[in-house]
């Protein structure tokens, strides 16, 4: 995927009725001079900028604003609302129901004119008195002043209330809004109605990469476009701190296209965001969402700013949504420490606050202006103004040139740098700057300033991976345990024994680890590389760094289950079963340890695979459900739970089938794969509003509300996407 990449899909079989399914999500319909987009998800802009139509100025709210199964806004309107005012001279039209009105009105507002107050004293070390403190809210208003006059949201969006089962008047056409996210289009007599549908699960191709192994410092590009670039993806990267990642800007779906590199998740827990335009915060939500917990640097005034933007997409107050992450508030000015390296964060000059900043490690920097306008003669022009003091005005000129490598931004002015600018500067600077936020034509005749390569074999290496020293090796050791989800409550004080009974073995690619059938003296976990579990010839399942194996056979005390085979150069970490018995002792894990052995006997990855919402977690995240199921058996006519009782229990069907029973919507037949129940939900009592009746013999997998709680503390987005996917099916069920 990547969405430029696939060709527009025509849906309607009606000549006269062009509708066409966007790539990137979102349905655009043509009828004759009639032409409605419904839905908008990140980045579809780019999908009719190349379309016959081109960018609608009219867009019908679907009955959702976010998409909880892709974890991503489908009221992203923002860059549909700069074409059509600031290209086309026009207004953003969005027929909505009444109660999405307020909530896509606050989401533009955010956007477009950034916080209505400030509070940056609490963001400086020496407050107001710091060296270049800026003052942010006049800034945005020369950004957002036309001819003397304040810029209003509504110069720039005209929203058009309809309740469901009513209709409104638009370009002499009458469109009603059915239930169902149905909508019916009349004019001169002619009916048509077409159904919404939701985007799939984007699927990205690998780029054909061998097995990617982090440096010690560098740089990763994922995308190095801008929000209105046809052919490029948004840009954002990773910058590689001692072999963990942290995330800037994440373009959506990025965990996707990290899925299809084999690029573990859990080396990318931190997420960097700058600002809170569209081209970069809606790809940090989804991460949140479809992730384990994250943590996330900002300033506490691009966080309020997140917050306000998305906690009315997903049904929340600021504090539940502040508690789907762990917020590493950032001061502006004196160095921090993220993931050991040494970074320097300050305000750009652009439309509403946002971040750059210089990030040092091992005796190398880099560099990062964010999206700015970096031009010395506008400098001097504002400094005259009144709206940059002389010090703000010295501070954005004092960008750190002198990096190893830097990653500056360009396009047009006054958002943006203008090329020329950068092109001016020495062929020492040039030779170290990288462009981003550009598409590859927009260099045209100024080729020697490059366009920031994007793929992980691409990724810019400022520092090489350096054996470690005999200081470094326990903290290597203690990541593993960390992140081996078995491990995840383990006692602090246990820390120091893992430390005492481990051992590090390499092993060459092609390597038989452990053979099926074979006693099992040993438990291992990836510590580097990649191991292939084998049933006979068939490889089941791929493991990476934190993955473990090798205790099934200790803790149910029987051979080896299968064949683990190293499909590159290995490095495991090793515990003598002996040692890993003791070391288990008095603590819960042998009982959880069972579980997952048992669960693996029952095959219950491969049924959470096939579920919808399951189906997107992560090999960790699957691993800690490994530890939570329960399987149980059913008869034909056993009732599970009628409606009206307190939920207890999540239920996974494996086998057989179950009825759920609905006195308002009749019944469903839940089979292989259905997940079904319901969880709590804040200040209001829940019960079941379904009955379920095993249909056929067979087996469920249960999770106690009590034993899921804490799963879901450390995966709170996911929480949030299948309790809201739960409660809105009117079964209570996924499929």
């Amino acid at each position: 995927m990547g969405g430029s990449e696939k060709e527009f899909t025509i849906t309607s079989g009606d000549p006269s009725l062009q509708v066409t399914t966007l790539p990137r999500g979102g349905m655009l319909l043509q009828w004759d001079d009639l032409v409605v987009q419904i839905g908008a998800y990140p980045e579809t802009i780019k999908d009719t900028l190349k379309g016959e139509t081109g960018v609608p100025n009219l867009f019908i709210q679907p009955e959702s604003l976010f998409d909880i199964h892709n974890g991503i806004s489908l009221a992203e309107l923002e860059f549909p609302l700069y074409y059509n005012y600031y290209v086309k001279g026009r207004k953003l039209r969005i027929v909505c129901r009444p109660e999405q009105s307020r909530p896509i009105f606050r989401l533009l507002k955010e956007a477009v004119f950034g916080p209505s107050s400030f509070h940056l004293e609490r963001e400086f070390a020496r407050g107001a008195q710091t060296y270049g403190f800026p003052d942010l809210r006049a800034e945005g208003a020369w950004y957002k002043t036309v001819n003397g006059r304040r810029l209003k949201l509504g110069d720039f969006l005209e929203p058009i209330p309809c309740e469901v089962n009513e209709s409104v008047e638009v370009d002499n056409t009458r469109i009603t809004i059915l239930p169902g996210d149905k909508y019916r289009f009349e004019r001169d007599g002619v009916v048509k109605e077409v159904q919404f549908k939701p985007l799939p699960t984007p699927v990205f191709s690998h780029d054909g990469g061998t097995e990617f192994k982090p440096p010690e410092f560098g740089i990763t590009v994922l995308g190095a476009g801008h929000g209105f670039d046809v052919n490029s993806r948004t840009s954002g990267f990773i910058i590689w701190i001692g072999g963990r990642g942290l995330l800037v800007d994440p373009p959506a779906h990025t965990t996707q296209w990290m899925k299809a590199r084999n690029l573990d998740s859990r080396l990318v827990e931190d997420i960097l965001l700058t600002h809170c335009h569209a081209d970069h915060d809606s790809g940090t939500l989804q991460k949140v969402m479809e992730e384990g917990r994250v943590r996330l640097h900002t300033t506490n005034t691009v966080m309020e700013s997140f917050v306000r933007k998305y906690r009315s997409l997903l049904g929340l107050d600021s504090e539940e949504l502040e508690k789907l992450f762990d917020f590493q508030p950032l001061l502006l000015g004196p160095k921090l420490s993220i993931l050991g390296a040494r970074f320097r964060f300050w305000y750009t000059l652009h439309p509403i606050p946002t971040l750059g900043f210089e990030a040092e490690n091992k005796g190398k920097s880099f560099a990062y202006s964010c999206d700015t306008l970096y031009d010395p003669e506008v400098f001097d022009q504002l400094h005259e103004q009144g709206i940059l003091s002389k010090e703000r005005r010295q501070n954005l000129l004092d960008f750190p040139w002198d990096a190893d490598i830097i990653f500056h931004e360009a396009g047009m002015p006054p958002i943006h740098t203008p090329l020329k600018v950068l092109a001016g500067f020495p062929e020492d600077v040039r030779n170290r700057m990288y462009l981003t936020h550009v598409s590859a034509d927009i260099v045209g005749e100024e080729r020697s300033i490059k366009v920031a390569p994007t793929g992980l074999s691409n990724t810019l290496i400022l520092h090489e991976e350096q054996p470690l020293s005999k200081e470094e090796q326990p903290l290597k050791l203690l990541d593993i345990l960390l992140h081996a989800e078995i491990f995840a409550d383990c006692p602090l004080e246990k820390s120091l024994e893992f430390l005492q009974i481990v051992r590090t073995e390499r092993m060459a690619m092609g390597d038989e680890i452990v053979r099926e059938g074979e006693w099992g003296d040993h438990f291992f976990l990836v510590s580097q590389g990649e191991a292939g579990v084998f049933k006979g010839t068939e490889l089941i399942r791929t493991l990476r760094r934190y993955d473990y194996f090798g205790e099934m056979a200790i803790v149910l005390d029987t051979s080896r289950y299968a064949t683990v085979r190293a499909l590159t150069d290995c490095e495991l970490v090793v515990i003598d079963r002996c040692d890993f018995i003791k070391f288990i002792a008095n603590t819960d894990l042998p009982g959880l340890l069972h579980r997952v052995a048992r669960n693996k006997l029952n095959d219950l990855w491969p049924v959470m695979k096939a579920n919808r919402s399951l189906n997107p977690l992560s090999p960790f995240q699957r691993g800690q459900l490994l530890s939570i199921l329960e399987p149980r058996n059913f008869k034909a006519g056993e009732v599970l739970f009628t409606a009206g009782g307190l939920p207890l229990e999540i239920y996974l069907v494996a086998t057989g089938a179950v009825r759920l029973v609905s006195s308002r919507a009749g019944e469903f037949l839940a089979e292989r794969g259905a997940l079904f129940g319901r969880f709590p939900e804040k200040d209001r009592l829940v019960t079941h509003e379904v009955s379920a009746v095993a249909a056929r013999d067979g087996q469920v997998f249960v999770g106690t509300l009590t034993k899921l709680r804490g799963f879901f503390r450390r995966n709170p987005g996911t929480f949030v996407r299948i309790s809201r996917i739960l409660r809105q099916d009117p079964f209570s069920v996924s499929t």
